[in-house]
């Protein structure tokens, strides 16, 4: 199927802070409905950077005119409203530095595939914080509260292993533990 106007397939970014598999409010914000969501790290030469920018400023034409357009996205650039902002912004943060990236999210959960394009679950643990993947985005201009350039998470496919960012990874199976038996009534912080 090909892709729409307003997508883009992203090839070959890191994926960071991946909420693929539950839907979860955004941490400290003031609307409590729960999005799928991911950010893509993209290094700041990476060959779609020119086609990213050409679609924000092709969004921003149609939205509000050949005038307007220019004049609100460089508005929204500057509070961090687009789609595609520099990591820069976000140094402190592991792998942010030096990079661009792209957050998108959806109320609908995405569809998510390992390499050969099989769907995978959570539990496989191939996709995960730090790897590199495929990801298929929608974009679209949006007047609320600012005017700005959004992105719509409408799939993700896993494309090769990195280094999994702190806090990410498989979680615990039981062969992670080792039986300990019946447990004790004694509190083993205070014995």
């Amino acid at each position: 199927m090909a892709l729409g106007p307003n997508e883009i397939r992203l090839n070959n970014v890191r994926l960071a802070f991946p909420k693929i598999w539950t839907a979860e409010p955004f941490p400290g914000g003031v609307d409590p409905t729960p999005y799928f969501s991911a950010t893509f790290i993209i290094p700041k030469n990476h060959p779609q950077i020119k086609d990213l920018e050409k679609l924000m400023a092709r969004l921003a034409t149609e939205k509000w005119g050949p005038t307007k357009g220019p004049q609100v996205l460089k508005a929204a650039k500057a509070i961090g409203k687009v789609f595609l902002r520099d990591g820069d912004a976000k140094a402190a943060v592991d792998g942010f530095d030096g990079n661009m990236f792209i957050s998108a999210r959806s109320k609908t959960r995405p569809t998510v595939f390992d390499n050969l394009r099989n769907p995978v679950t959570e539990a496989d643990g191939i996709v995960y914080g730090g790897c590199y993947v495929n990801a298929v985005i929608s974009t679209f201009a949006y007047v609320k509260g600012n005017n700005g350039l959004g992105a719509g998470l409408k799939g993700v496919q896993f494309a090769g292993k990195g280094d999994a960012f702190a806090g990410v990874g498989k979680a615990a199976d039981e062969d992670d533990f080792d039986e300990i038996g019946i447990a004790d009534e004694t509190d083993p912080l205070t014995a």
